[in-house]
């Protein structure tokens, strides 16, 4: 999947929805429907809110551990979502298995083209469901270093779990801490959130870098080569190419001379011990044993033919034979009754031309002495064949002869050869073991010396390897140089946040300390400073409520307003869990509904807030009751299960 950046084009708000329009928790017979804006979900304790805040974090992100027993009745997660401006049926089970496969089937109007449906692992940094929703709404998803300052470092993944937890804000959460700051490991990727949102470090940076920290690992592992390569040839006399090119050509000539001196110890061999005449003798020998040999096989196949022709030649004559017979035997037959019907039958009744018993002219057939005198061409044939066979019997048994006479010949002539070539090996052969050793020596010197030449240029190519990739590196250096924002850029939208968070927490009449309220946020720490106090310094929890709903709104409203990478939702559980429902706190809670109000009709469907409470203000109802999504009873829980039935429901159904 693709995945622009953020300087690659302008992109409109809607780009970064993340609305959830319905969502269904199959197996606990639970289906909510949400809008854009703001959604409340109320009820007593212990009636599912916190757990439907945290199914709703597994539906988008990775499944919490430590769920209620009751979800174990849920076994998938349905809901349509608007991710990026588009509508898409999802459907997950609930597992903390990083490869559950997510099911999205595409929404589209009537008549368009057909809809898309895929299926992903749940969690994953490549091709996955949260990779999909941070891809679809154009936010990045990147591998970034540990620190900053250290770019080469090992990277870690920016995942959607990590955007959700500037979205996702538990009760748990809301009254101690900023997105979880108080985890070492969150607290590492809500820095990296919040650079990544505010222009402190792009994607392109985080490609770059990426490149940057594998090139770094070639030039490590180049280095370590070309200090093996170093010890190795300091122990070699060869310390040059050139050297060793030299090298190389003094033993292709000792090779030469080497082999001249064979050739000419041979032709010595030749001259002195007759040895030529003897090799000549042989060959010429085995070439006519060949011929023989060929000439054998030949009157054997010869031979095989004729014996099969006499063979058919002798059932011929036999054939013949038998149809002589037959035709003195077998057909003159005098009839004096009819064999059919037993009547007399006279020869007189019928002419010479006709057969009397059947009353027909009798059809020509071959007279006897044609058939003896085809007998008798036949064995003039077996005849001759005979005498043939006989001739070749003659002729095969005369090469046979031959051959083997050639055979006790060639014998003769290998045995008076070795002999010779024996005699001149021992008179040789100190020397010929001298010219062998030496011969092997020199080859084994050169192989030796070309092993070398490859090392020393392979040598060469890294150190030129290792230069291009020092080139690579400074080049991407400088880019990343020119792609990191300027202090006063990423400062402007920080000081966007830190007025927004003024004016909202001005609108929650938080009480302040000192000359006035007044609101910073840390360069280092990326966390609010409310007058001079740190977040972990307010002692209040009910006040570190304020703040965080105020901070959290700060920034989803500031990102929206800035095109800033940030999905869409924003979900708050927990909003008077340390009030009081009397004077000064009472107020402040109604504050915080009318903020979220205001907020909701000012920015309509860019942001859906999902507001998770036990108790609203019963003065702001008449308000709030059109933004009422779920309402959670004790005899009507988030979890149902299937053998309870409200009598209000069975009501309904009816």
């Amino acid at each position: 999947m693709s995945m622009p950046t953020q300087s690659a084009q302008v992109l409109e708000p809607e780009d970064r929805r993340l609305t959830i329009f319905a969502v269904d928790f199959v197996g606990g017979d639970r289906r909510v429907s949400l809008g854009p804006g703001l959604n409340l979900v109320h009820g007593n304790i212990t009636t599912g809110k916190t757990t439907f805040v945290r199914l709703i974090r597994a539906l988008l992100g990775t499944v919490p551990s430590g769920l209620p027993e009751e979800t174990e009745v849920v076994s998938d997660i349905r809901a349509r979502l608007n991710v990026g401006g588009q509508l898409w049926e999802i459907s997950r089970p609930l597992s903390s298995t990083r490869t559950a496969p997510v099911d999205l089937v595409e929404v589209l109007d009537e008549g368009g083209r057909e809809p898309r449906t895929l299926r992903l692992p749940a969690v994953g940094s490549q091709a996955s469901f949260g990779r999909f929703l941070l891809d679809q709404m154009h936010i990045p998803a990147v591998s970034v270093p540990q620190a900053r300052s250290k770019p080469t470092e090992s990277l870690t993944p920016v995942t959607m779990s990590d955007w959700l937890g500037y979205c996702v804000v538990t009760g748990d959460e809301i009254d101690a801490q900023v997105f979880g700051h108080h985890h070492p490991f969150r607290d590492q990727k809500r820095r990296w959130v919040f650079e990544l949102a505010y222009g402190l470090y792009d994607a392109e940076v985080a490609r770059l870098v990426a490149a940057l920290k594998r090139i770094d690992t070639r030039i490590g592992a180049l280095d370590r080569e070309e200090e093996l390569q170093k010890q190795f040839l300091a122990e070699t006399p060869f310390s040059s190419s050139e050297a060793l090119v030299r090298r190389i050509a003094e033993l292709d000539s000792a090779l030469a001379e080497n082999a001249a001196q064979s050739i000419e110890d041979v032709s010595e061999a030749v001259a002195t011990f007759n040895v030529g005449k003897l090799r000549e003798d042989l060959l010429l020998n085995r070439a006519k044993a060949r011929q023989v040999a060929d000439a054998v096989r030949k009157n054997d196949g010869q031979l095989k033919d004729l014996t099969d022709l006499l063979g058919q030649l002798k059932s011929q004559f036999s054939r013949l034979t038998r149809a002589i017979i037959s035709d003195e035997w077998l057909v003159d037959f005098d009839f004096v009754v009819c064999p059919r019907c037993g009547s007399d039958v006279e020869p007189a009744r019928a002419t010479d031309d006709c057969c009397y018993l059947c009353l027909q002219t009798p059809s020509r057939s071959s007279s006897r002495e044609s058939f003896l005198a085809e007998q008798d061409r036949i064995v003039t044939q077996i005849q001759e064949t005979e005498s043939v066979i006989a001739s070749r019997r003659e002729s095969l048994s005369s090469l046979r002869a031959l051959y083997a006479e050639l055979s006790t010949q060639e014998e003769i002539l290998s045995t008076q050869l070795n002999s010779r070539t024996q005699t001149f090996v021992s008179d040789r052969e100190s020397q010929i073991a001298e010219s062998a050793s030496r011969r092997a020596y020199l080859a084994a010197e050169r192989n030796k010396a070309e092993e070398y030449l490859r090392i020393l240029e392979r040598f060469q190519l890294t150190f030129s390897s290792r230069q291009e990739l020092e080139e690579q590196k400074a080049e991407i250096e400088d880019q990343i140089a020119r792609r990191e924002l300027t202090e006063s850029a990423s400062g402007h939208y920080i000081e966007l946040l830190e007025d927004r968070l003024l004016g909202y927490l001005s609108q929650l009449n938080v009480p302040y300390f000192g000359a006035g309220l007044s609101v910073t946020i840390n360069r280092k720490t990326y966390l609010p400073e409310i007058s001079g106090r740190t977040f972990d310094e307010l002692s209040s929890q009910g006040l570190k409520t304020l703040v965080n709903v105020a901070h959290s709104l700060a920034h989803h409203t500031v990102a929206i307003d800035n095109n800033l990478p940030m999905p869409g939702l924003l979900v708050l559980d927990g909003l008077s869990a340390n009030a009081g429902r009397r004077g000064f706190d009472e107020d402040r809670i109604r504050d915080v509904y009318q903020l979220l109000m205001d907020v909701s009709e000012e920015y309509g469907d860019r942001l859906q807030i999902i507001a998770v409470d036990n108790d609203p203000p019963a003065d702001l109802w008449d308000k709030l009751s059109v933004t009422e999504v779920l309402h959670l009873t004790q005899e009507d829980k988030l979890i149902r299960f299937p053998s309870v039935i409200l009598p209000s429901q069975a009501a309904e159904a009816d």
